[in-house]
This record gives C-alpha cells, sequence and structure tokens, in this order.
C-alpha cells in the first residue's frame, strides 16, 4: 500500500508542477496591441560579419489586420545602449533593404498564424554585444499612434 501512497503522491506533485510552470509560462508572453511577439534565436555570422534575429508574431485578432511597422524606429540596443539600423528587415515574404529608404513595412497578419520576422545588421562589430531589438508599428485602435515593442535577445 505505502508503493501505491507514494506513487499517488509523486504523480499529484507532476501534475501541480506542471500545470504550475504553464502558468508561468502565459504570464511571461510579450502580447501588445493583440499581437504576440517572440523571441525564436539571434545570432552573429561571424563569416559575413552580420548579426541576425529571427523573432515571430501571433496575431489574435479574429479580423485580418495590417500590420504597419516603421522601419527606420525599428532599431536593434547594443550592451553601451548605441542603437543600430537594420540592413534588412523580413516578415514573410516581405522584405525590406534600408538602402530602399522605405519608411514602413505592411504586412496582413491573420489570426493565429504566426509569421517569421528576420532582421540583419551587416558590418556588426565583433566586441558588440547585441541586448534588445525595438520593433516599432502603428496601433490598431488609433491610426498614427506607434507603439514600441522592446524585446530582450537573452541566449
Amino acid at each position: 500500500m505505502t508503493k501505491i501512497f507514494h506513487c499517488a503522491v509523486i504523480l499529484l506533485f507532476l501534475c501541480f508542477t506542471a500545470g504550475t510552470a504553464q502558468a508561468q509560462s502565459a504570464d511571461s508572453l510579450l502580447v501588445v496591441d493583440d499581437i504576440q511577439f517572440d523571441l525564436k534565436e539571434f545570432h552573429v555570422d561571424k563569416a559575413k560579419n552580420e548579426l541576425v534575429i529571427n523573432l515571430f508574431a501571433i496575431s489574435y485578432s479574429t479580423d485580418p489586420r495590417e500590420y504597419k511597422m516603421n522601419t527606420f524606429s525599428t532599431q536593434i540596443l547594443d550592451q553601451k545602449k548605441q542603437p543600430h539600423f537594420f540592413s534588412s528587415i523580413q516578415m514573410g515574404n516581405v522584405r525590406i533593404n534600408f538602402e530602399d529608404k522605405q519608411n514602413y513595412l505592411h504586412y496582413l497578419l491573420e489570426e493565429d498564424k504566426p509569421v517569421d520576422i528576420q532582421v540583419i545588421v551587416k558590418d556588426w562589430k565583433k566586441t558588440d554585444k547585441p541586448v534588445s531589438i525595438k520593433l516599432v508599428f502603428e496601433s490598431s485602435e488609433e491610426e498614427g499612434k506607434f507603439l514600441e515593442v522592446p524585446i530582450l535577445l537573452n541566449k
């Protein structure tokens, strides 16, 4: 009987801790204006001397919505809090290069369909450590109002 009791206690403990871990991860989600943002990974490509940041976004809005990113306000910060402009930003199949001098990236987000976002910074100094990326996009509730989303780059 003690083996059954011990198994039941262990099973109950595992169920309790699994539920707790799930609740903690849900609380730590980065959701702004009904869009969830997540860091997939980032790395410095030493051969190309580029910083590559891979993110994704998911819209919770039931209606498709336009995501309008202000590209020149979207920046990467290093450990010295120095801002760096992107060389290219790609969201899904839409790509903008810095030299295009295009102020906005437009993308149609659909409910629960994750979309990849890749930001590349060329000529990244090996001594600089990337700390965060700041995405800036237009609010869905107020035209002309832009929201900032700082995403920490932790490894």
